[in-house]
């Protein structure tokens, strides 16, 4: 006497519908969802604007200024780091609007707007700020 554990001839449904049926159009559905957030992703990103700014005569400027001030090195220090913090959020201000910010100095070929005076105008409003909150 032999027992056939199999039962051939036995579909697995769910709702009335194979099995094979239902993973292939949950896999087509992730398909078309994937393929749809690429697409936006690239077309917002084929839309960014690419700028540059000059960090190293922005900071070389003015640690140089720093230095010819004659003022305390604790204060210059404090000064410096400042303007570093100033820059960094300047910089990070211009990333936010939907642009990307590459240094001048890294960049060899292309069009890329300059935003160093933008930037130049903004830190220094920054430092002004601090300045006033220090006295």
């Amino acid at each position: 006497m032999t027992t056939d554990l199999t039962i051939s001839g036995v579909r697995r449904q769910v709702f009335g519908v194979p099995l094979t049926s239902l993973g292939l159009g949950v896999l087509l559905l992730a398909a078309l969802l994937w393929g749809a957030w690429a697409t936006r992703t690239l077309l917002a990103l084929q839309s960014r604007e690419v700028v540059t700014v000059e960090l190293s005569g922005l900071i070389g400027a003015f640690v140089e200024a720093e230095a010819r001030s004659g003022a305390d090195p604790e204060a210059s220090q404090r000064r410096v780091a400042a303007y570093l913090q100033a820059i960094d959020a300047s910089v990070e201000a211009l990333g936010q609007k939907g642009r990307t910010v590459l240094v001048g100095e890294a960049v060899l070929a292309g069009e890329a707007r300059d935003m160093t005076p933008l930037v130049r105008a903004d830190v220094a409003r920054r430092m002004e700020g601090l300045d006033h909150a220090a006295r």
